[in-house]
């Protein structure tokens, strides 16, 4: 299993999605975060980026990450952090004054990657003995760039075995294989020793790794001018003394090597994302959105339990400017409903200002409680004393007033009313102490996740809540554009979550508003007719039994009269007798039970 199940879907296959890319990116700069103690940006690598290493001060990550390289991915992100917190730039950006200092400019190029080579295994032990959780991407990086099944066999064959630049490189990069042949060249087992992996601490910054790297430099190099061509003839000989058979063909090896090669150099091949696909996954990234697994049933009965809704906590300006799921429009569509639906709160408000009262019961003539001076002076044996005060509150109520966002909610004036009261509502719980309201909108969405525009997926907007937002986010509802498909049990099933159950200390309520049938589909999925009617009427069960008052208007219209019978037994069938028909023109009957349901006496002391 991937370490990366924990936060992805734990039934990932294949290549990850835009949402998933962008919740991959989301948990590595929290990774990073939490590593380097530092805000270091996350980002996809694009063509324009240069050599995808890491500069210090950002971190980049291909694009191309499957259910297979996603930890790898996540390690080597993990690995360019490191050297943001322990890796000191300078002195690779002043390596060749430090060369030139000691005469060896010559072989600034060897040493550069002997020291990307010290300074990886110095930064990863540090990483890997102090952030445990982390073990498991770097072993997926290793296993991914440096353990696999054609070095091994390479290692004990009879390639890399000359007495030259190449060959020790190839040796050294793989030195700590457990397939390392210490007899494969002449100052192989010396180099080791001067590496001294298991004390490898002992290097407590970036230039005391280059004093290691110089050191196996002036080796090999001094190594090299000492020997004949006869001496090296002879070693080579004796270096390819008891190889095995069973090796690769140069060319796999030196694939595998230039590979190895790169990604110490820090120029480990990235794919791009396109300029489009970057905007999208940015706005994902900065969205709370969920991909949520709920169980549906589909036409044929068959019961599924991973159909995905997506859940979008809030309306933010990148989602609205992004477009993302194409059911937001860049300017309100509604500015003239926006004003109404205010004037109508702040109407309801003034009616509602009793709610804020705390009622006061004085009890008088008690055994018990506090001393009533004013009773003093009668005071005898016989008499009662005492008092008591009560204080009461209205009891605070929770309102989910969930709204069918379909596409045919734009006929006859539906959506206009159903906005009008619901931004009323909106208005009066931003001023009311005990009522908190949550507005959601259910319909379905272009799927970002996939790349056919044709590819949909059921949407739960949780639009406004009224504990944390704004009324400039209650009016960010005018830039929802109603279309798209109703999937109403689906969602009611990713609803449930979000609804608190009633108590003694408060009344839970949904406030359901729908004009049409449960209805969705996609490739391998219908969900429609009496299985999703029935599928619905479960969803709003499991609702009721957390002690949740449910409210159900189905806003009938005159193009839906001819089938009207039909269409109250089914609206009954999902919401039970908690069914009403309501006339779009009438919607604002809906607020008007409300203010009769706000303004009960039912207190809490």
């Amino acid at each position: 299993m991937n370490n990366s199940n924990f936060w992805l879907s734990s039934d990932l296959k294949g290549a990850l999605n835009l949402l998933e890319l962008a919740n991959t990116q989301k948990a590595i700069t929290n990774f990073v975060k939490i590593l380097t103690n530092k805000e270091i940006p996350v980002e996809f690598y694009s063509n324009n980026d240069g050599d995808s290493m890491t500069n210090g001060k950002k971190i980049t990550i291909s694009s191309s990450i499957s259910s297979n390289t996603v930890d790898s991915v996540v390690g080597t992100a993990l690995h360019e952090a490191a050297h943001c917190k322990y890796t000191n730039f300078n002195e690779l950006k002043y390596l060749n004054n430090t060369l030139m200092s000691k005469d060896i400019t010559s072989g600034k190029h060897i040493i550069s990657i002997l020291l990307n080579f010290i300074e990886d295994r110095r930064i990863d032990d540090l990483v890997y003995n102090e952030a445990p959780g982390y073990q498991g991407y770097y072993r997926a990086m290793y296993e991914r760039y440096f353990y696999n099944k054609i070095v091994d066999k390479a290692l004990q064959g009879p390639e890399y075995r000359e007495e030259n630049w190449e060959s020790y490189l190839f040796r050294i990069i793989n030195i700590f294989n457990k397939n390392t042949d210490f007899n494969a060249l002449a100052k192989l087992q010396e180099i080791y020793e001067l590496i001294d992996l298991k004390n490898i601490n002992r290097l407590i910054n970036t230039h005391e790794s280059l004093i290691v790297a110089i050191n196996i430099y002036k080796l090999l190099a001094n190594h090299f001018a000492s020997m004949t061509p006869e001496e090296r003839k002879s070693q080579v000989y004796k270096n390819k003394q008891n190889t095995k058979d069973n090796f690769p063909s140069k060319e796999e090896t030196k694939k595998i090597f230039r590979k190895q090669e790169n990604f110490i150099n820090g120029n480990i091949h990235k794919t791009s994302l396109s300029k489009k696909e970057r905007k999208q996954v940015e706005t994902l990234s900065k969205l709370n959105i969920k991909n949520k697994k709920i169980k549906a049933t589909d036409s044929k009965g068959v019961k599924r339990d991973n159909v995905n809704v997506h859940v979008i906590n809030g309306i933010d300006k990148s989602l609205i400017n992004s477009n993302l799921y194409n059911v937001f429009s860049l300017s309100p569509l509604h500015n003239d409903i926006t004003n109404k639906g205010i004037s109508l709160g702040k109407k309801l408000l003034r009616k509602l200002q009793i709610r804020n009262e705390q009622i006061t019961l004085a009890s008088k003539r008690l055994k018990t409680g506090k001393i009533d001076p004013r009773r003093i002076y009668a005071a005898n044996f016989e008499n009662d004393l005492f008092y008591k005060i009560d204080k009461s509150n209205y009891k605070p109520i929770n309102i989910h007033l969930s709204i069918d966002g379909s596409g045919s909610m734009q006929e006859n004036n539906k959506w206009k009313s159903v906005l009008t009261n619901t931004l009323a509502l909106g208005y009066v719980s931003l001023h009311m102490s005990n009522i908190d309201l949550t507005i959601s909108i259910r319909t379905t969405g272009e799927n970002p996740a996939l790349s056919s525009r044709n590819s949909h997926v059921p949407l739960l907007i949780l639009a406004f809540n009224s504990k944390k937002h704004t009324l400039n986010d209650l009016k960010k509802l005018a830039h929802y554009n109603p279309r798209g498909l109703t999937p109403e049990g689906m969602c009611l099933n990713a609803l449930n979550e979000y609804i608190p159950n009633s108590s003694y200390y408060l009344d839970s309520y949904l406030i359901n508003m729908s004009d049409g049938y449960p209805t969705f589909e996609r490739s391998g999925f219908v969900y429609k007719g009496k299985t999703a009617l029935l599928d619905t009427a479960n969803a709003v069960h499991n609702i009721k039994k957390k002690g949740v008052n449910i409210l159900s208007y189905f806003i009938n219209t005159p193009t839906n009269d001819y089938r009207e019978k039909e269409l109250i037994e089914n609206f009954k069938i999902m919401y039970g007798k908690e069914a009403s028909f309501i006339d779009p023109n009438n919607i604002n009957e809906v607020t008007k039970t409300l203010n009769k349901l706000f303004l009960e006496k039912n207190l809490v002391s």
